[in-house]
C-alpha cells in the first residue's frame, strides 16, 4: 500500500524548503542552500510551458529525435545509446517518452549547455533514462516521472565507461539534484539522485526496486542479481549533503541516503524530516541505510523510518551511521513483523550517549519507546578517532509488544551504565572492548543480560533477572560488589540470548592465564550473597593454584534445586616454532600440567595465531576437548561475544637469520701444464749423431752429446763450468 503523502509534509515550495532547511539548523545553511544555478532557473523562462529538451545529438547507438507539438519522443534502436543535449528541460505541458527495445536498454543523456535541467512536466520511458547535468537537475513540483530506471546527477560518466557497461560516475558538477515531483521506478527499478547535493521533497516510488540518495564526488553503480541497485561512492566531496523531508517507498527493496566526505576535515550530513518506507514485500526484506562518513559525518534521523512486515516469516532492517548520530525525539522507527521475527535498527556512532542534555544523542525515553517493536544495536566499534564509549545517562525501560526484542550495546571502548535499565519481555547484551562499569540497577523479566568486557567487568549496582539468563564474562576479572538475584533461567531461544541457563560467571575469555594474574572472578568482602532459585549456576575462574580451588559457595544462597558448580580454567601449551608468515599453532598439552587433566585433539581440530608476527600473541582453536580423571573440574577459556571459541597465548620467535654466501673468492691463476712427451717406436733408422757445442768467451769447450733419438723433448743445458 502507497502511504498518503504525510500531512505535516506539505509539498514545499523550492523557497519554503530552503527557508525550512535554514530554519531548523542555521549550522546548516551553507550547504542546505540550492545552488545558484538552479535558483536562477526558477525565474528565467526554463520553466515556460513550451520548453521541451534542444539540440540533441546521437553520439553514440541508434536513436531518432521527434518533436512533435507538446511532445519529444526519443526512439532507441539499440540497447545502448548516448544523446548530447544543448540542454534538457520539460515544461509543465510538456511530455518526452523514450521508446527503448526493452527493460535493459539504457539511453544516456548528457547536457553539454549551460543550463540546468528543469523537470516540470512528463517523462516516460519503458527502459531507464540517466541525465547528466554538472549545472543540476530540478524534478519540480508537478513533474511526473514514470520509467524502468532512473539517474539524475551532476556527474558525468564517459562515453566508453557507458558502453563497457562501467558506470562510473566523476566529477560532480556544482549544481544540485532536487526532487520535489513524483518519480517512480517500474517492475522493480531504481531511482538514483547522484550530486554534491541532494534533496527529496516530493515522492520517489520504487516497489521491489531500489531508491539511492548519493552526496558525493564519485560514485559507481551496477545492478545485483536480485534486481536490486548497489551503489559505491569512490570518492567524497566537500561538505556533502543528502536530505529527505518527503516520502520514499520502496517495498521489498532498498533505500538508501549516504554522503561522503572528500577528507578528515570536511562535514558530510545526511537528514531526514520525511518519510521512509521499505517494508517486507512478497517474502523480500526491506533494508533503509542513512549513512554520513565515519569519520566526520553526522545523521540527523527524525521523520518516519519504516522496515516492518506486516504480513511476512520476519522484520527488516534499518541502518544509521556516522562519525555523530543524532535521533530526534519524534522520531519513528518500525522494524516489527507480524507473524515473525522483530527486524533490527543498528545505529553506528564513533561514541555514543543515551541521554537528555545538550549533545547527547539519543533519549532515554525515546530510547525506550523504540524497543517496542525493534532489536536496536548501539554500535561504536571501528570508532576512529573516537574513544568508541557508550554512555547510559538516562534510564532505559521498556515492554516488547510482540517478540522480545533485544538492546545491544557493542563498543570498542567502556559501557557506563549510569542509568538503570529495565525490560520486560526484552534482552540486554553488552560486548565491549575494554570495561563495563555497571553503576546503576538492571532489571529483566521474561529476558537475559550478557555482560562481555575485552578487560574488567565491574559490578557496583544490583543485577536482577527473572525467568532469563544471566552471564557476565571478562577477559581479565569479573568484579562483584553488588546484589546478584536470578530465578529459573530459560532455554526459550527468543529470550536466552543463546546463554547457559541460569548464572555465568567467566573470567579469563583471552585466555591469557594461568594464575588469577590473567583473570578471575572475585567477590568484594562486603558485597551482598547472590540469590539463585532454582537454576544452575557455573562460574569459571583462574585459582590461586590447581591444587587449592576456590571455594564460591559461601557468596551464594541457592534455592529450590539450584546448584553450583565451578571450573579450574586450563589453557592450551603451544609448540615453539619461528616466524615463517603462517599462523597456524600445534597445541601438545596444557599450561602448567594440571594433575588428571590433558587436552584432546578431535579429528577436526584446528589452532591459529591472531598474527604471523614474531612475539606473543593470542591463539584461537576449536575440536579440542579435555580428558582425564578429573577433567570435570576444568573448563578451556572461551569467549562470550560472538562463536563460542577457545583461547590461549602463544609465542612465535623471530626467524634464524639467514647465513650469507660465501664472499666471492677471485678465480685461481691455472699455469699451463705441458703434456708429457710420448715415446714412440719408429722403424726408420735414426739420423746421424750430432754433438751439441756451447762456446763460451775465453772458457773451456766441452762436448755434450745429444740425447737419445726420439726420446723426451730436450732443453738445452746450462752452460757447464769445472
Amino acid at each position: 500500500m502507497i502511504l498518503p503523502y504525510p500531512r505535516r509534509f506539505t509539498r514545499p515550495t523550492m523557497e519554503s524548503a530552503m527557508n525550512n532547511s535554514i530554519a531548523s539548523s542555521p549550522t546548516r545553511f551553507a550547504v542546505s542552500t540550492l545552488s545558484a544555478a538552479l535558483l536562477l532557473a526558477l525565474a528565467t523562462p526554463a520553466l515556460a510551458q513550451s520548453t521541451a529538451p534542444t539540440g540533441g545529438q546521437v553520439a553514440a547507438g541508434e536513436a531518432g529525435i521527434v518533436h512533435s507539438g507538446n511532445q519529444t519522443t526519443i526512439t532507441q534502436g539499440s540497447d545502448l545509446a548516448i544523446i548530447n543535449w544543448q540542454s534538457f528541460s520539460i515544461g509543465a505541458d510538456q511530455t518526452v517518452v523514450f521508446q527503448q527495445p526493452g527493460a535493459s536498454s539504457i539511453a544516456l543523456n548528457r547536457v553539454v549547455g549551460a543550463d540546468p535541467s528543469v523537470i516540470m512536466g512528463t517523462l516516460t520511458s519503458n527502459g531507464q533514462v540517466f541525465l547528466v547535468n554538472p549545472n543540476g537537475v530540478l524534478f519540480g513540483n508537478g513533474a511526473s516521472v514514470s520509467v524502468g530506471g532512473l539517474v539524475a546527477t551532476t556527474m558525468n560518466l564517459g562515453d566508453a565507461d557507458f558502453l563497457a557497461g562501467n558506470l562510473r560516475f566523476t566529477d560532480a558538477g556544482s549544481g544540485d539534484v532536487v526532487n520535489e515531483g513524483s518519480l517512480q521506478a517500474n517492475n522493480g527499478g531504481y531511482v538514483a539522485l547522484m550530486g554534491r547535493n541532494v534533496r527529496n521533497d516530493g515522492v520517489i516510488l520504487a516497489q521491489l526496486g531500489s531508491v539511492a540518495l548519493v552526496g558525493g564526488e564519485a560514485v559507481t553503480i551496477d545492478v545485483a542479481g536480485d534486481g536490486l541497485l548497489n551503489v559505491s561512492v569512490t570518492q567524497g566531496a566537500v561538505n556533502a549533503l543528502v536530505e529527505n523531508g518527503g516520502l520514499i517507498q520502496a517495498d521489498g527493496g532498498r533505500v538508501l541516503l549516504t554522503a561522503q566526505a572528500a577528507g578528515t576535515l570536511l562535514n558530510t550530513v545526511v537528514n531526514n524530516t520525511g518519510v521512509i518506507q521499505a517494508q517486507t514485500l512478497e517474502n523480500r526484506e526491506g533494508t533503509i541505510r542513512l549513512l554520513a562518513d565515519v569519520a566526520t559525518g553526522t545523521v540527523n534521523a527524525g521523520g518516519v523510518l519504516d522496515a516492518s512486515a506486516p504480513t511476512a516469516g520476519a522484520g527488516g532492517f534499518i541502518e544509521t551511521s556516522a562519525a555523530n548520530v543524532n535521533i530526534g525525539a519524534g522520531l519513528l522507527v518500525s522494524t516489527a513483523a507480524a507473524n515473525g521475527s522483530t527486524g533490527t535498527w543498528r545505529i553506528g556512532s564513533q561514541d555514543f550517549t543515551i541521554g537528555s542534555a545538550d549533545g547527547d544523542n539519543i533519549a532515554g525515553t525515546t530510547l525506550s519507546a523504540q524497543l517496542v517493536t525493534n532489536n536496536i544495536t548501539i554500535d561504536t566499534t571501528g570508532s576512529g578517532t573516537g574513544s568508541g564509549s557508550i554512555f547510559v545517562n538516562d534510564a532505559v525501560s521498556w515492554t516488547a509488544s510482540g517478540a522480545p526484542t533485544t538492546l545491544s550495546l557493542v563498543a570498542d571502548g567502556n559501557v557506563e551504565i549510569n542509568a538503570a535499565i529495565t525490560a520486560t519481555h526484552g534482552n540486554l547484551s553488552v560486548c565491549c572492548g575494554q570495561d563495563i562499569n555497571v553503576n546503576a540497577a538492571i532489571t529483566t523479566t521474561n529476558g537475559s543480560v550478557l555482560l562481555a568486557a575485552g578487560r574488567d567487568v565491574n559490578q557496583f549496582a544490583d543485577i536482577t533477572v527473572t525467568d532469563g539468563n544471566l552471564a557476565m564474562c571478562a577477559a581479565n576479572d569479573v568484579n562483584i560488589d553488588g546484589a546478584i538475584t536470578v530465578t529459573r533461567g530459560t532455554d526459550d531461544p527468543t529470550r536466552s540470548l543463546g546463554l547457559s541457563r541460569g548464572l555465568t560467571l567467566r573470567a579469563d575469555t583471552d585466555g591469557t592465564g594461568p594464575g588469577v594474574e590473567g583473570g578471575t572472578v572475585r567477590f568484594a568482602p562486603l558485597a551482598p550473597q547472590a540469590t539463585v532459585t532454582a537454576a544452575p549456576v557455573a562460574i569459571f575462574y583462574n585459582p590461586e593454584s590447581y591444587t587449592a580451588p576456590t571455594d564460591y559457595s559461601t557468596h551464594f544462597t541457592l534455592t529450590e534445586g539450584a546448584a553450583l558448580s565451578s571450573y579450574m580454567l586450563v589453557f592450551a601449551r603451544a609448540v615453539g616454532r619461528e616466524a615463517d608468515g603462517t599462523t597456524t599453532a600445534i597445541l601438545d598439552g596444557l599450561k602448567g600440567d594440571p594433575n588428571g587433566v590433558s587436552l584432546v585433539a578431535g579429528p577436526n581440530a584446528v589452532a591459529n595465531y591472531a598474527s604471523a608476527e614474531a612475539g606473543t600473541h593470542g591463539i584461537t582453536y576449536s575440536g579440542y576437548t579435555l580428558g582425564g580423571a578429573d577433567a570435570g573440574l576444568y573448563a578451556l577459556a572461551e569467549n562470550c561475544c560472538g562463536p563460542v571459541t577457545a583461547h590461549t597465548t602463544g609465542t612465535i620467535a623471530a626467524a634464524a637469520p639467514t647465513p650469507p654466501p660465501p664472499p666471492l673468492l677471485p678465480a685461481p691463476i691455472v699455469s699451463p701444464v705441458l703434456a708429457p712427451a710420448t715415446l714412440v717406436a719408429v722403424s726408420q733408422p735414426p739420423p746421424p749423431a750430432t754433438m751439441l757445442t756451447v762456446v763460451p768467451a775465453e772458457e773451456e769447450v766441452h762436448e755434450v752429446p745429444e740425447a737419445p733419438p726420439y726420446a723426451a723433448p730436450v732443453r738445452a743445458p746450462k752452460p757447464y763450468r769445472n
